[in-house]
């Protein structure tokens, strides 16, 4: 996708044209996805919840870009907490059933990495949708115009060369 018209419509969202919630919804699934290792099922499941249900998809994949890195830099905690569940004795009953299952060893969740990132990722998830979407309406309410009063912004807006192009590179 052209990433002038993802942000062009990113931030059209941002403006009113979208509801609230599927841009929270669409912040926290990226940001979910983001933080969760790839190469693995659990990556791929939360991948197929973007077609699933209804999420703003420009901020979903600006926020899995965003996240990634901060994944990465979470690997550490991420192991402390994989392993904690690991190695808690009264789970290996499930982590054997569930390494038994026929599919679930592609999840990876006997890697400690892996595990400890979806545990946080799901950890994250509510907190992120409920301070994106009280964010996104704070901006709205009290930010939207005196944003778009700025000279910038005004600039961006009416020059004729970013709607040549969008529409030159329209899908």
């Amino acid at each position: 996708m052209n990433p002038l018209k993802l942000l062009k419509n990113l931030i059209v969202s941002l403006q009113g044209g979208a509801d609230p919630s599927h841009i929270a919804a669409g912040f926290a699934l990226g940001a979910a996805l983001g933080l969760i290792p790839k190469g693995n099922l659990f990556a791929v499941l939360f991948f197929l919840l973007f077609f699933l249900f209804r999420v703003d998809k420009q901020m979903a994949f600006l926020c899995a870009l965003i996240f990634t890195p901060v994944g990465y830099a979470l690997d550490g905690p991420a192991h402390a907490i994989g392993l904690a569940l690991l190695s808690a004795k009264f789970l290996h009953p499930l982590w054997t059933w569930l390494y038994n299952l026929p599919v679930v060893p592609w999840t990876r969740f006997n890697n400690t990495v892996v595990l400890g990132n979806v545990v946080l990722a799901i950890l994250f998830f509510f907190p992120l949708y409920l301070g994106f979407k009280k964010a996104v309406l704070a901006y709205r309410h009290r930010w939207r115009d005196r944003v778009n009063q700025w000279h910038v912004v005004k600039a961006v807006k009416s020059f004729y060369l970013v709607d040549l192009y969008l529409r030159w590179t329209r899908d």
